[in-house]
């Protein structure tokens, strides 16, 4: 996802573009469809880009192990900093408290790949769930617990590694 922004680059301070976004883009070696909505506004530094996109990704149920597709939102606002002058192409040092900042190239292209890579990896779920009522696994035989469903295993089995304690259960 590049952007040229020379000609946003020779404008005053709070021009602004707009863009959809509606293309492919490989994270972890996987193509994903992004859609959503970039804009940039020009900065006494560079640009700031605010970015809203979302994308399908499949994962597994982190209780059921059910295969499960989702919807990743992400949104971001990330300033980048011009690497050349516009005007002349003479390299610009890092402004100062800006070492962190993501950068114009030389060719005026603001290429929003990396930011859109790292905060997918932050919408990722931890522990993702097919919906929020899944039981999981039974810990006994490993059969997908539904809800109202009875299920085989009693709840009432207990570990023998705790038989002398259930000599203590209130009756």
């Amino acid at each position: 996802m590049q952007f040229n922004v020379a000609t946003l680059l020779k404008e005053p301070t709070g021009a602004t573009r707009e863009h959809d976004i509606d293309e492919d883009v490989r994270i972890d070696g996987t193509p994903r469809h992004l859609r959503g909505h970039v804009r940039f506004d020009r900065t006494p530094d560079g640009v700031l880009v605010r970015a809203r996109m979302s994308g399908a990704v499949g994962d597994t149920c982190s209780r059921c192990l059910e295969p499960l597709t989702m919807t990743l939102d992400i949104a971001f606002d990330e300033e980048f900093v011009a690497a050349a002058d516009v005007s002349t192409g003479a390299r610009l040092p890092v402004p100062e408290g800006k070492d962190e900042a993501y950068r114009i190239d030389e060719h005026h292209v603001l290429d929003v790949t990396e930011p859109v890579l790292q905060y997918w990896a932050m919408a990722l779920p931890m522990a993702p769930v097919c919906d929020d009522a899944c039981r999981g696994l039974c810990p006994d035989c490993g059969q997908k617990l539904t809800d109202g469903a009875p299920h085989p295993c009693s709840t009432d089995q207990l570990d023998a590694r705790w038989e002398k304690l259930a000599q203590f259960r209130p009756r």
